[in-house]
């Protein structure tokens, strides 16, 4: 059995691209077969080393010796198709087969018959006699091959040969053959007892996703018998949760030394190492399969069926099929009531669902069997899986009083992996809280502690942990600076997992900050690895980033697209988190296309997923979609009511960044400014801009423009115009289409308002054609009002009435576009009544 990913070969052969778990193709085999020739006229390999991975490195990064300085007799023809057929680099080899054998008959036809015809004959090297005379059986066996072979020859060649004789000398023969196969067949390796025990340890590990400790159990397993396989396989599996896929290579090359033929295997055993080599491929469907059948070879009554469960149900985790790993779980559980790992599982599981009840409740049975078993690290991680729920759900001081017990647990028994996951998850929660410096603290400890435990992989995690709570709270430079830090550690040691997630949160850091092209930058970075590796839920994530970006560059049409997939992917695996997040998302791309109805009921949706939740934060950001929605369709009384529960949970410890309060704040003034109450609607503006600062550039960009356009309509045009054309630069620079546009048109009413028609009219115009694009009505409507009011202004009165027409054809078919009720409730807006009147205004002077 071999699986897509592994690296296979007799190590003393192998290309450097065989070596490395590249591709391979033909050359791969050249340089084997280059290998062999150098053995062949020198009396040595190519290669050397004390173990598979001395000669692995030798094979990547060693040229060796020319075979001329070995055998003087070798020339230096032979010496150059030797070293080409052994060039590191595959396009400096032969190309084909047909290459090297020309150069091969070129070369044969220069050599003397003395040269072709003598042997060299070079010392026996160290060990040669010793390993000889230590196979008397494979010599026995082959005798007893060789006799078999000789009588029937003898027999073949009599006279007159009979069936029946023909028929016994090829049973003698094949009996011969089956029973030398099964004296030269190695036996499976029975590991030593205190390695078994270790592997035990370590596997259960594993299956409680304790993979530091994991590591350590099972190196130590390897270290007391570096010959058992089943070790050295699950030590791949551990290597690879940790992302240390160097370190899980070469456990697989080791594991291919020790089991070259694995017909030796019992069933059981062959379908683990297949179960586990999937599982470091990734091939989680492959996983589940040999589990399966793991399943069905094991009796109902053994003591071990219900670890198979466990291993099943966590390939289904894996397999993101989390509906069967419960159910994989529950069975565990049911054939073994003490099993505290299959309990622990589940509470995560029904956590990860936001089923308080039932995750509590098994949380409570495992941390009940692991005191029974006096397992202080299954205590310890029962606290921390509870206080992470507790913390995602807003339960900060329950989550932090688990936390700590956690923590103080750890380093009872110096458990320093533990307490990394106990400091970080308190940084969060301390964040959470407010309470910057203890967050600090806790993080920096983690952070140091991983770092003084080489735990190197668990350092950048830390720091990308750091991090993301900055970007959360829209601490975006300190962010910045936690991110590129982490991706600079796992680029230092190979950490191949945690780059991509750097370049993830960095990606997701750029859209914040309105760089659309450096985000996309980053998501290129990280996807093709998430593809290549199966995590789907990763490839969501960046999928979601992309489409962010898109929208931010006013690709609407292609972020709905990519949102509509990854609503349908989140509703089919699952994960209500991702769903309620993607519905915010599709509804915030629909505000921008200026489809208030469709955009409502998708934050509705939202809404109704967080309450399910009962996530108060991402309840604070659905209510605050929500009001702007509800007060653009003229619905004030609702629009008030969800901006105000927003301020309300933004006002909490755990309530958001300031950009959500600013946003709240920026929205009620543009609902003010809506109503024409132009003094409120710039006091709320200002409170707006002062939140955003410098830091939130779109949002103080957009309180700039409620309050320059308030300031304008309410008798200071020249102050309002002027502020208005600072706003448009400041659009300029964040590259985003629908801002410029937007506050274009707030300028070119300020211009209107000033009696300046050539500038109206050039704002304005500018501003339409970027609304016609997008498909923008309501603000396209209103851009030519603006267009009809400079004309009629400068006394061009066919091109006011052209564009008064055409404004009230684009206004008219917001009916259409969001039905009756939405579009009558619009009509009631007082702004939308005083745009309606001057549009009147200038269609009467036809009439």
């Amino acid at each position: 059995r071999t699986q897509s990913g592994v690296v296979v070969g007799t190590p003393l052969y192998l290309s450097p691209e065989q070596a490395t778990g590249q591709a391979v193709d033909a050359r791969s085999d050249l340089f084997a077969l280059g290998a062999l020739l150098y053995e062949c006229i020198t009396g040595r390999a190519a290669f050397s080393g004390s173990s598979v991975l001395e000669i692995g490195a030798q094979v990547i990064h060693v040229n060796p010796e020319k075979p001329s300085v070995v055998n003087e007799r070798v020339p230096e023809e032979l010496d150059r198709v030797v070293m080409k057929a052994l060039a590191k680099k595959v396009g400096e080899r032969y190309q084909s087969a047909e290459e090297m054998l020309g150069e091969l008959r070129e070369v044969h036809g220069e050599l003397s018959d003395e040269d072709k015809h003598r042997t060299l004959r070079l010392p026996a090297r160290k060990g040669t006699a010793s390993a000889l005379s230590a196979q008397p059986k494979r010599s026995s066996a082959m005798h007893a091959l060789s006799g078999a072979f000789a009588t029937l020859s003898q027999t073949l060649q009599r006279p007159r040969l009979s069936l029946v004789t023909l028929s016994i000398g090829l049973a003698l023969a094949l009996l011969a053959v089956w029973g030398v196969v099964a004296w030269l067949r190695p036996g499976m390796h029975k590991p030593k007892p205190e390695a078994q025990r270790m592997y035990d340890v370590g596997t259960g590990a594993l299956r409680d996703g304790a993979y530091y400790q994991a590591s350590k159990a099972l190196e130590q397993a390897v270290k007391v018998d570096d010959r058992f396989a089943l070790a050295h396989a699950s030590l791949a599996e551990a290597w690879t949760e940790l992302d240390y896929s160097d370190k899980a290579k070469d456990e697989l090359l080791r594991l291919n030394t020790l089991i070259p033929d694995p017909s030796a295997l019992s069933q059981v055993d062959a379908f683990y190492l297949d179960a586990i080599r999937a599982t470091v491929t990734r091939n989680f469907t492959r996983a589940i399969e040999a589990y399966q059948q793991i399943l069905k070879l094991t009796p109902d009554d053994a003591s071990n069926k219900a670890q198979v469960y466990v291993d099943l149900g966590r390939a289904y985790e894996k397999n993101e099929e989390m509906g069967k790993a419960i159910d994989s779980y529950k069975e565990a559980t049911a054939r073994d009531k003490q099993y505290a790992t299959a309990y622990l599982r589940l509470g995560i599981l029904y956590g990860r669902k936001q089923d308080m009840p039932s995750a509590l409740s098994y949380f409570d049975k495992a941390y009940e069997v692991y005191q029974t078993l006096g397992t202080i690290e299954g205590r310890t991680e029962v606290h921390i899986q509870r206080g992470l729920l507790y913390n995602n759900i807003g339960k900060l001081a329950d989550a932090r009083a688990q936390l700590q017990q956690a923590l103080s647990l750890a380093q009872t028994t110096d458990n320093k992996y533990q307490q990394i996951k106990a400091r970080l998850q308190l940084s969060s929660v301390s964040f959470a809280e407010n309470d910057s410096r203890q967050a600090e603290e806790h993080a920096q400890e983690a952070i140091n502690l991983a770092q003084a435990g080489g735990m190197e992989t668990l350092t950048a995690q830390g720091l990308i942990d750091l991090g993301n709570v900055y970007l959360v709270r829209g601490e975006y430079q300190e962010a910045d600076k936690y991110f590129t830090q982490a991706l600079e550690f796992a680029q230092r040691y190979n950490a191949q997992r945690y780059a991509a997630r750097a370049h993830l949160a960095l990606g997701s850091l750029r859209v914040q900050q309105g760089n659309a092209d450096e985000a996309i930058s980053h998501i290129e970075q990280s996807l093709p690895f998430y593809q290549q590796g199966g995590y789907s839920k990763n490839v969501s994530l960046c999928l979601n980033v992309l489409a962010r970006a898109s929208r931010r560059k006013g690709d609407y049409a292609g972020s709905l697209e990519s949102y509509q997939q990854l609503l349908e992917l989140a509703r089919k695996v699952g994960d209500p988190n991702q769903e309620a997040s993607t519905e915010e998302s599709l509804g915030l791309t629909l505000m921008k296309l200026e489809r208030y109805p469709d955009a409502l009921a998708h934050f509705d949706a939202g809404l109704s997923v967080n309450k399910n939740l009962k996530s108060q934060l991402n309840i604070g950001y659905s209510q605050q979609s929500r009001g702007e929605a509800l007060w653009r369709l003229g619905r004030y009384d609702e629009a008030r009511a969800a901006l105000t529960e927003a301020a309300g949970i933004s006002a909490q410890p755990a309530g958001g960044s300031k950009e959500l309060r600013a946003d709240i704040q920026r929205f009620f003034a543009e609902l003010a400014l809506s109503q024409r109450q132009f003094s409120e609607a710039r006091s709320l503006a200002q409170v707006a801009l002062t939140l955003a600062g410098t830091q939130f550039a779109d949002s103080a960009t957009e309180a700039m423009r409620v309050q320059c356009l308030a300031q304008a309509l309410n008798g200071s045009a020249r102050e309002g115009q002027k502020l208005c054309a600072e706003v448009v630069e400041r659009a300029k620079s964040s590259g985003d289409p629908w801002l410029l546009s937007e506050t274009r048109l707030a300028l070119a009413e300020a211009m209107l308002e000033n009696k300046d028609a050539p500038g109206a009219m050039e704002q304005a115009q500018g501003a339409l054609e970027s609304f016609v694009r997008a498909g923008q009505v309501d603000s396209e409507w209103r851009a030519r009002l603006v267009l009809a009011r400079a004309a009629r202004l400068a006394g061009d009165e066919g091109s006011a009435q052209e564009q008064a027409t055409r404004a009230s054809q684009s206004l008219a078919s917001l009916q259409q576009k969001w039905g009756a009720d939405s579009y009558n409730s619009y009509l009631t807006r007082p702004d939308v009544q005083y745009y309606r009147k001057q549009l009147d205004d200038v269609s009467a002077l036809r009439r």
